[in-house]
């Protein structure tokens, strides 16, 4: 865990960094294997084509060359995709903590293979593996992590002498694919490195598109999905103390309409025995929004984001419903768009659609429409971008509306300019919103303002000396009421650094005037081993005003992991002020085997707790099997049993 005071700017989600020229450098020749290399993690002499072997890395976001040697080889054939990577170091460094399919990597040494298979340079899906031949999948759009949505590969590793090396088998048919035919998909492989804390790349890209190589002439097959429907039926019984004995049934389904389309659905789902994410504890002017972890909202997610810091869609806003469905994907390599419903029987319907389109590189415009049909509080929300960047400079222009029954209508209008080169990130953006703009099943902050906001970053990674990486960022903003008057003045200020051993510390202070208000808040706080997710620890400090009155906050937290299978959490958090707020949250998860685990969370706040326990087989094809005591979205504890099944099948059409 790191410490927070990281500087975060607008410009990190939207444009580029350091630009080049493109050109054919890096491409790499599509190579059809006559035979299939063998997936156990051991690159034997000969195994791969010469001529589809590439070496030498870049850091990410400095293009610094990287200090150590990484080697990759891609092939392919009608059904696969393989991957062999090799990095030379210290193997006695080399993080290999996970082992089994299907997780995230953060911490681990690993290489990452990610393709864009239209070749539209905006899509890419993600493949992941580490010495241990542990796999992670990000597809684009999102998916829920149920396998037999999701897919899976196959990969092998392993350390060496000189350091480690692995293998991945990755299946045309989990992604979205273009129509069959000679392609040139877009490429890119990454390389983490846990003993510098650094991903590097084979292109340093900057996150200009243009610069994205191409993996030439490639035969992307047609893949038989089979005209199926996946079903994952669940049901579940139990008993809860005052209610007596507790059952539910549901369905979840998806089917693809073609190579590059998706339908999901949802029939009674099963929200109550998710885990529900805990807001940490902090002074905010504004709301703030837990994030969202239920599956049905998961599926295509990034297509239907619908907005940026202000969004018009916000699936928390819907925390029960009767029948969901969803459809989204890749018209081509240009269009992509979603459309998602949910329908509570006599209560509401919630709808939104999103598509994007990319005519280039360069310019990209988004289109988005969300309806909440509900008694009383009927509202329509719409939403317009462009996107567009000359070499360093991106300029982007947003507008949202909002039409409710009884807000009536508003609208939020930002316009502004992005810089990126060289480590260094800036924006200047205006803004203005009207009093009455209110997406009502959506996340906006504020309301009837116009003003100026601006950020400014730098990150820079060191190539040699006791430094890893240092960074600095400073943001203000100056808003005045759209109705008139004085709202809002704010600026901040943070540094943050780490060291070779691991250390990393940061320090933030800031100052604002809110209604005529003025407060200023100065906080610090370190971590070791900041670049260690299984055991580390952090804690920050912070103390200033707000809204006049003085505070003081204290942050601990610890992650530990016990023989390589048993692994601990702790958050605690006091903040002191007229209202003093406690908040503890303790975790722990034992995995019996690759597909099995027992785990809980107590959670403690403000005097009130909840915790629960749970068993669980699943993260492989087939049944899988829940036990579950307590109740993991309860506020307090609720003396329940629940048993669940979920058991897949399929039906062909």
């Amino acid at each position: 865990m790191i410490c927070r005071f990281l500087p975060m700017t607008l410009l990190a989600c939207l444009v580029s960094m350091a630009r080049a020229l493109p050109d054919s450098t890096y491409d790499i020749p599509g190579k059809r294997l006559d035979q299939a290399p063998k997936i156990d993690g051991v690159i034997q002499p000969g195994e791969y084509p010469e001529e589809i072997h590439r070496s030498g890395f870049r850091d990410k976001d400095t293009n610094l060359e990287s200090d150590e040697l990484g080697e990759f080889w891609i092939g392919y054939d009608e059904r696969y995709i393989y991957f062999a990577g090799r990095a030379t170091t210290n193997p006695r460094k080399v993080v290999r903590d996970e082992y089994r399919p299907n997780v995230g990597m953060g911490g681990n040494d690993n290489f990452g293979l990610i393709i864009d298979p239209f070749g539209g340079n905006s899509n890419f899906n993600l493949f992941q593996t580490n010495a241990n031949g542990a796999t992670s999948i990000n597809l684009a759009g999102g998916r829920a992590a149920k396998t037999e949505w999701l897919g899976e590969i196959e990969a092998n590793g392993r350390l060496t002498e000189t350091g480690w090396e692995c293998e991945m088998r990755i299946p045309w048919s989990v992604m979205s694919l273009p129509p069959e035919g000679i392609r040139s998909p877009r490429f890119n492989i990454t390389w983490y490195r846990s003993a510098k804390s650094n991903t590097y790349a084979y292109r340093f890209t900057g996150q200009n598109n243009e610069l994205t190589p191409a993996w030439v002439d490639v035969e992307v097959p047609k893949v038989d999905r089979g005209r199926s429907v996946s079903f994952l039926p669940y049901a579940y019984g139990g008993i809860q103390k005052g209610a007596g004995p507790i059952a539910n049934a549901g369905l979840d389904f998806k089917t693809s309409l073609t190579d590059s389309i998706q339908f999901v659905g949802t029939l009674n789902p099963d929200f109550r025995n998710v885990e529900s994410s805990i807001l940490s504890l902090d002074f905010s002017y504004f709301e703030r929004l837990a994030s969202e972890n239920r599956p049905f909202f998961n599926e295509g997610s990034q297509f239907l984001r619908v907005g940026y810091s202000t969004r018009l869609f916000a699936p928390q806003r819907i925390p029960t419903f009767d029948a969901g469905f969803n459809i989204y994907g890749q018209a081509n390599s240009k269009l992509t768009f979603g459309a998602l419903s949910t329908i509570d029987f006599g209560e509401r319907t919630a709808t939104v659609a999103s598509a994007n389109y990319r005519f280039d590189d360069k310019t990209s415009a988004e289109i988005g429409i969300v309806n909440n049909s509900r008694h009383g509080q009927n509202s329509t929300a719409g939403l317009a971008n462009i996107f567009t960047r000359t070499g360093d400079v991106g300029y982007f222009f947003t507008n949202q509306y909002t039409t409710d029954q009884t807000r009536g209508a508003g609208f939020r209008n930002n316009i502004g300019v992005t810089y990126n080169k060289g480590g260094y990130n800036g924006s200047i953006e205006y803004l203005s919103i009207t009093p009455d703009f209110f997406p009502r099943i959506g996340f906006n902050r504020e309301s009837d303002l116009k003003g100026y906001s601006m950020d400014l970053s730098h990150e820079a990674t060191p190539a040699h000396g006791n430094w890893n990486s240092y960074s600095f960022g400073v943001d203000a903003v100056t808003y005045d009421r759209y109705s008139g008057g004085f709202y809002r003045n704010e600026a901040n200020f943070s540094v943050q650094a780490s060291d070779r051993k691991g250390f990393s510390f940061g320090a933030s202070t800031g100052f604002s005037q809110f209604l005529g208000i003025a407060d200023r808040t100065f906080g610090v706080g370190a971590a070791y081993p900041y670049n260690n997710p299984y055991r580390a620890v952090a804690a920050n400090y912070e103390s200033g005003t707000f809204l006049g009155n003085p505070y003081e906050a204290y942050d601990v937290s610890a992650v530990y992991r016990v023989f390589g299978r048993l692994q601990f959490s702790l958050k605690s958090q006091w903040q002191l002020s007229d209202d003093d707020e406690t908040l503890h949250i303790l975790g722990a998860n034992f995995d019996i085997g690759k597909f099995e685990s027992v785990g809980g969370r107590l959670v403690v706040q403000n005097g009130q707790s909840n915790w629960y326990l749970s068993y669980r087989m699943s993260g492989k094809r087939g049944a899988e099997y829940f036990i579950l005591v307590g109740d993991p979205r309860a506020d307090s504890f609720t003396n329940r049993l629940v048993i669940k099944a979920v058991i897949p099948f399929s039906v062909k059409y």
